[in-house]
């Protein structure tokens, strides 16, 4: 291990102490409770808030949007806890620990359901009660007007809905400025169909306050995390559950901030990590790697091979088989891409022969076998490690069993993928600093060809990746950070192998995680 990889590890480790304190600095009194949402969701996971001090003065029911979780709302919970509420974070049908199949009717059903059962046993009254949600979960709260009375809604970038035969009572929309243009223009037509901004005591009296919030340079998950909007929808709620006096508490997002330097502390300790793995599986480093195909010749080829697997697609989705809303389609998409490009990859650098690559030519299959071991062992290493540290305030990506069980199963499928990348690449070490450069550039162009390629099957009908197309963001920063990780091990052991199953691993790891059981 250099001396440089061991200071950036103690930073690391110094980063992961400092979050801890800051995440734990914000948790108040919680537990974890299983509820009956009905036929929809017999046993869906939730998590209680309770209030710092005193009787609460109301409940906030608080449900999240398409692939997402409750413990990313759990930094949105703590405000309303800390502002005197008992806050319920659920999981929807599907998604984080729940294990019952997603359908947007399901979710609804399941909401109904939750809350039936919570006022039936007396844990929530309706005239005490504010609903607050996200995306999906702010298109489902607005929906729930037909169902449950509840004393105030608050919907958080609106996802498009059809829209129920009531305004919900005491409505705010928060609306931030950098969102989808579809969630725009369902926040307007709710807008207009609620009529003027009103504001006064006796609105929220008579339950028929409402306000349409603009939030300024955020994004659609952004809202959640803003100051401002925060104290309003604190304010709304208080005012809502007729605690107008009550004085609102200044957001405290310090466990959200926590949580992040955590993660930049797992980043600081990778390269040791990764150093390590290739200690431990005894692989031995060739001087040179071999030169990558030229960029024209692989765009081409990784374009035509993904419209065609597309173009199969449309008729036979292997995986569809994990039931993994949206993920399926994605990871066959790129086995069906994959398996051809790696096959001629590897078929292209036999014929060049090892020699003319600079690699030994006496590599054999135990080579191969320790190769794969490295991967595997940095890859799993990383993925309990930040999956236990996202799961403690981030979000929840810590698979439960029903997702692990699909795990194996995505990191096989998009193993080929990931080494026809790799041989498309080529050796970072074999490249001079611009060429490394142009190296990420062609990196971010396949990547791109991927996701256009999902985009128009999405549109034209052929394919059910919406929740792919809407995780742009996610799979942008996860494909940034694989790639990084992935270039740090071949850095330290040559081996195209051993990066593509790190590659694997991470990938099969989000889609597990991230994406709703169906």
């Amino acid at each position: 291990m250099k001396r440089t990889e061991l200071i950036l590890a103690l930073s690391g480790v110094a980063l992961l102490a400092w979050g801890a304190l800051w995440i734990e600095r914000g948790r108040g009194p919680m537990r974890d409770v299983t509820l009956d949402g009905g036929p929809a969701c017999p046993a869906a996971p939730a998590t209680v808030l309770e209030p710092v001090a005193g009787t609460p003065r109301g409940t906030v029911v608080v449900f999240h949007g398409l692939g997402a979780n409750r413990t990313i709302m759990l930094t949105t919970g703590q405000q309303f806890a800390a502002a005197g509420f008992r806050v319920y974070l659920v999981d929807s049908p599907g998604h984080g620990a729940d294990t019952a199949p997603f359908s947007f009717a399901a979710n609804e059903a399941c909401a109904c359901g939750l809350l039936a059962t919570l006022e039936r046993t007396g844990a929530i009254s309706a005239r005490r009660t504010v609903l607050l949600g996200h995306s999906m979960g702010a298109a489902l709260v607005v929906r729930l007007a037909d169902h449950f009375p509840a004393v105030g809604t608050i919907a958080v970038a609106t996802a498009p809905l059809v829209p129920p035969r009531r305004i919900p009572s005491n409505l705010l929309l928060v609306a931030p400025q950098f969102d989808m243009p579809p969630v725009l223009a369902a926040e307007n037509h709710l807008a207009a169909a609620a009529g003027v901004e009103r504001t006064a005591p006796e609105d929220f009296r008579e339950m028929r306050a409402f306000r349409l919030l603009p939030v300024r340079w955020r994004t659609h998950t952004g809202a959640l995390f803003d100051a401002s909007a925060t104290r309003t929808m604190l304010r709304w709620a208080l005012d809502a559950v007729g605690a107008g006096g009550a004085a609102v508490p200044r957001p405290d997002f310090l466990p959200f901030d926590g949580g992040w330097l955590g993660l930049l502390g797992i980043l600081l300790i990778f390269p040791a990590a990764a150093s390590g793995a290739a200690q431990l599986a005894g692989i031995r480093t060739p001087q040179t790697g071999c030169a990558p195909p030229r960029a024209a010749i692989t765009i081409l080829a990784w374009t035509a091979a993904t419209i065609l697997a597309s173009f199969v697609l449309a008729h036979w989705v292997p995986l569809a088989a994990l039931h993994l809303y949206s993920a399926g389609y994605l990871a066959s998409l790129l086995l069906l891409a994959g398996l051809p490009l790696a096959l001629a990859y590897g078929i292209g650098e036999a014929r060049r022969g090892r020699e003319q690559c600079g690699q030994s030519p006496s590599r054999s299959w135990k080579d191969a076998l320790s190769e794969t071991f490295c991967g595997a062992i940095l890859g799993m290493a990383s993925i309990l490690a930040a999956g236990a540290w996202l799961n403690w305030q981030l979000t929840e990506f810590w698979p439960i069993a029903a997702r692990w069980q699909r795990f194996p199963f995505l990191v096989a499928a998009l193993f080929p993928a990931c080494l026809a990348e790799e041989y498309a690449l080529g050796d970072p070490r074999s490249l001079r600093r611009l060429g490394r450069a142009a190296r990420m550039a062609l990196f971010v162009v396949l990547r791109a060809i991927v996701w256009l390629v999902l985009l128009v099957a999405m549109w034209s009908g052929a394919a059910d990746a919406l929740l792919a197309v809407i995780f742009v963001a996610f799979l942008g920063a996860l494909s940034l950070g694989q790639r990084l990780g992935a270039d740090a091990l071949r850095q330290r052991t040559g081996s195209a192998v051993a990066a593509a199953v790190f590659s694997a691993i991470l990938a099969a790891w989000f889609l597990a995680a991230a994406f709703p059981l169906a």
